[in-house]
């Protein structure tokens, strides 16, 4: 056990937090917004480890943002579905899953605007050969009219090359940049769902 290497993840974590874009994150809020006065949806992803946090995020949508001057917000996790998405990525070409899983939710009606949020340490390679699905997502939301938001990390990859609003999260060497990125996402994931309250007691 190393206690250098605490304290290293906590100094990096901290470093980026403070450093935050917070134009992007009100841009990203904003999004939001509109597509909850809308009665859009919001779609939710990543893999690996940041599918959790697209679920934790898209459950905190749901309930946490609830007040009651505003529509019910209604968000969804596209991997929550595992049923399907397995069933996706065995019948069909594995990189199309998530979008073929956006399928039935978008457009979801005339006038919403929809917003599909990533969640992605290296935010998919630029060549395809990594999370491409993510990056396939991405593509298929701008078609369909669909706002996107790229919470990332390193570079931003492929999908803040697509994204209306990238939020990035800057540490880009190992052990330290993971575990850093896929922390800081999780606080940036509560802030966007706190700026969604007007600062409301719960």
């Amino acid at each position: 056990m190393s206690l250098s290497s605490i304290t290293a993840l906590r100094d990096a974590a901290a470093t980026v937090t403070a450093g935050l874009d917070t134009e992007a994150l009100t841009a990203a809020a904003g999004v939001l917004a509109d597509c909850r006065a809308t009665r859009g949806v919001v779609l939710t992803a990543g893999l690996g480890g940041s599918s959790s946090t697209a679920s934790h995020f898209a459950a905190d949508l749901t309930k946490f943002t609830r007040t009651p001057h505003e529509p019910h917000l209604r968000a969804v996790a596209l991997l929550d579905n595992i049923a399907c998405h397995t069933a996706w990525t065995n019948d069909d070409d594995p990189g199309l899953a998530l979008a073929h899983l956006a399928e039935p939710w978008l457009p979801s009606h005339a006038g919403a605007r929809d917003a599909v949020v990533l969640f992605s340490v290296h935010g998919g390679a630029r060549d395809g050969s990594v999370s491409r699905g993510l990056v396939e997502l991405a593509a298929f939301a701008r078609e369909q009219g669909a706002a996107v938001i790229a919470v990332t990390g390193f570079d931003g990859g492929a999908t803040s090359d697509l994204a209306d609003v990238h939020i990035n999260v800057p540490l880009d060497r190992e052990p330290l940049a993971t575990p850093g990125i896929e922390s800081v996402h999780l606080l940036v994931a509560h802030a966007l769902c706190l700026a969604l309250t007007d600062g409301e007691k719960r």
